[in-house]
C-alpha cells in the first residue's frame, strides 16, 4: 500500500515570498500595459504617416492635373515634380492604356495602374477628382510600397489619366525605428517596475519581518516583551499595535495563571496541612471520633470546595461556556434569602430594611451566587452591621450592601473586582478567601447587562449593584421592608 501524497504546492506559493509574487506581477501587469500601448502607438503612427503620404500624392496629382488640362504635355517640361524628387514618381497614361510621358526615374515603365474609365475622368472647368489606392505593391525599381493617386483629365489639351506614386518607405522606416526602440524599452521599463516594486515592498515589510522576529523569540512564559511599532499609523502599525495589545493581554493572563497557582497553592496548603494533621489524630485516636473533632475538617473541606467550584466558574467564564437561564427573578427575594443566612452565619447585625420589590431578566442561579458573594464579604469585614437595600426605577434597579468594616481605600476600588486580589487588610483574616468571590460578582453582573462598584465616603463599605429591570415589571415606589434584626435572630 502506497503511502498518500502530500498536497502539491500552488503556483503562487512555488514563487516563493511575497516581494516575489509582487516583483512578477508588477513585470507582467507593466509589460502588459506597455506593449498594448506599445502597439497602438505603432498603428497610429504608421496610419498617420501612410494617411500623410497618400495626402501628398493626392496634392501633386491636383498640381500635375492643372498643368496638363491647360498646357498639354509640354507643360511638364518646366515643372519640377516630375524630374527631381526621387520618392515620387509620376505617369501620364492615354485613353488606351499606353504611357504618355513620365518621370525620369520610371521611365520605360508600363503602366503603374489600369487606365481609368472615361466616366471617371474630370472636366478641365470641373473639380479634381482624385482616387487614391493604398499599399499598392508595384515594381518600380525604386521601392516595393507606394501609395498611388490617379485622376482623369478630359480637356482640350489632354485626355487620359494621370498617376502619382509616393513612396512609403520613410513611413515604414520611421514605423520600424520606432518599434524597434519601443521593443528594447517596453521590457526595460518592466523589469525596471519589477526591481521597484522588489525595492519598495522589501522596504515596506521591513517592520512586518521585524514583527515576525521579536514574536518568534518569545516564550511561551514570558510576554514582558513587546514588537516594535513603526511611527507612522498604516496598516502595518496597526498591525503592530495590535501584536502589542495581544502580547499585553497574553502576559496579563500568564500573570493570572502564576498567580492563581501561587493563591491556590498557597490557600490549600494550610487546609490540607490540617487537615492532613486532623485525620493522621483521629487515626491514632479512633475512639476520640466524635461530632466536634469533625467540625475543623469537615470546615476545611468545605472551604476548599468553594475554591474549587470558583475556579471552575472563572474558568467557565473565560472559555464562554457560562451559560445564563433566563427567566424572571425577583432579585429583592434574592437578597432575603442571603440576609438570613447571613444573620445565622455571623454575629452581626443585619438590616434589610431598605429592599423593595424589583425583577430583573437573568439566571437566578448565578444572580443567587453574586448576592451571596457580596453578602458574605460584607459579613466577613463587618465589625457590627451589614444593611442592604433594593430600589427599582424607571429602567434599572439598584442593589446595595453595607458594612461599618474598615473600609476600601478609593485607589483600590477597582482592583479589588481582579481575581486572586485581597487587599492587606484582609490577609490576617482567618477565611479570608482566595480573593476570587468579588471577580465572579462582576463577571456575572456585566453577563447580565449591568454593572458594580464601590461607591461612598464614609467608614465602611458599599457595594452598588445595577441590573436592568424586566420589561414587564411595573415600577412603583419602593417600600419599606422588615426592620432590623438582631444577630442571630
Amino acid at each position: 500500500m502506497t503511502e498518500p501524497q502530500p498536497p502539491r504546492a500552488g503556483f503562487w506559493r512555488r514563487l516563493g515570498t511575497v516581494r516575489a509574487r509582487a516583483a512578477i506581477v508588477s513585470v507582467l501587469a507593466v509589460g502588459g500595459a506597455l506593449g498594448a500601448t506599445s502597439v497602438s502607438v505603432v498603428l497610429l503612427l504608421r496610419g498617420a504617416l501612410y494617411q500623410n503620404a497618400g495626402n501628398t500624392a493626392r496634392s501633386e496629382a491636383q498640381i500635375v492635373a492643372s498643368v496638363v488640362s491647360t498646357r498639354g504635355t509640354r507643360g511638364l517640361l518646366h515643372h519640377p515634380v516630375p524630374n527631381a524628387i526621387e520618392e515620387m514618381a509620376v505617369q501620364l497614361v492615354g485613353p488606351d492604356g499606353t504611357v504618355l510621358t513620365s518621370s525620369r526615374n520610371i521611365r520605360g515603365e508600363p503602366a503603374m495602374l489600369p487606365t481609368m474609365p472615361v466616366g471617371q475622368r474630370t472636366v478641365v472647368s470641373g473639380p479634381v477628382v482624385l482616387r487614391v489606392r493604398r499599399f499598392t505593391h508595384i515594381n518600380l525599381n525604386l521601392d516595393s510600397r507606394f501609395v498611388v493617386a490617379a485622376t482623369g483629365v478630359l480637356s482640350p489639351n489632354f485626355d487620359g489619366t494621370v498617376l502619382v506614386a509616393y513612396s512609403l518607405g520613410a513611413a515604414d522606416h520611421a514605423t520600424e525605428l520606432v518599434l524597434l526602440v519601443l521593443s528594447i524599452a517596453a521590457p526595460a521599463l518592466a523589469v525596471l517596475a519589477g526591481g521597484l516594486v522588489w525595492v519598495l515592498t522589501g522596504w515596506a515589510l521591513r517592520p512586518v519581518e521585524a514583527v515576525r522576529a521579536e514574536v518568534a523569540t518569545l516564550s511561551a512564559v514570558d510576554f514582558s516583551r513587546r514588537v516594535p511599532e513603526p511611527p507612522v499609523a498604516d496598516e502595518v502599525g496597526r498591525l503592530a499595535r495590535t501584536m502589542n495589545d495581544l502580547l499585553g493581554r497574553l502576559e496579563s493572563a500568564s500573570l493570572r495563571q502564576r498567580r492563581l497557582l501561587s493563591d491556590v497553592s498557597h490557600e490549600l496548603r494550610n487546609p490540607l496541612a490540617a487537615l492532613r494533621a486532623q485525620l493522621e489524630v483521629m487515626a491514632e485516636h479512633p475512639s476520640q471520633l466524635t461530632g466536634p473533632s469533625l467540625s475543623g475538617p469537615l470546615a476545611d473541606v468545605e472551604r476548599m470546595g468553594r475554591m474549587v467550584d470558583d475556579l471552575l466558574t472563572l474558568a467557565r467564564i473565560d472559555e464562554g461556556m457560562l451559560r445564563l437561564r433566563v427567566s424572571d427573578v425577583d432579585i429583592d427575594e434574592l437578597v432575603l434569602f442571603h440576609a438570613d443566612r447571613l444573620r445565622l452565619q455571623v454575629p452581626v447585625e443585619v438590616s434589610v430594611r431598605g429592599v423593595g420589590a424589583a425583577r430583573v431578566r437573568g439566571d437566578e442561579a448565578q444572580l443567587s451566587r453574586a448576592v451571596a458573594n457580596l453578602a458574605e464579604n460584607a459579613g466577613r469585614y463587618a465589625r457590627g452591621k451589614v444593611e442592604f437595600s433594593v430600589e427599582a426605577h424607571e429602567r434599572w434597579c439598584t442593589l446595595t450592601v453595607r458594612d461599618d468594616g474598615p473600609g476600601i481605600p478609593e485607589q483600590e476600588r477597582e482592583r479589588v473586582f481582579e481575581r486572586f486580589v485581597r487587599l492587606d487588610e484582609a490577609r490576617p483574616l482567618e477565611g479570608s478567601g482566595a480573593g476570587l468571590g468579588l471577580s465572579i460578582v462582576k463577571e456575572i453582573v456585566t453577563a447580565h447587562g449591568g454593572s458594580v462598584g464601590v461607591e461612598g465616603t464614609g467608614p465602611g463599605t458599599v457595594f452598588v449593584v445595577r441590573l436592568p429591570l424586566a420589561a414587564d415589571f411595573v415600577y412603583d415606589a419602593p417600600e419599606a421592608n422588615s426592620g432590623t434584626s438582631s444577630p442571630g435572630g
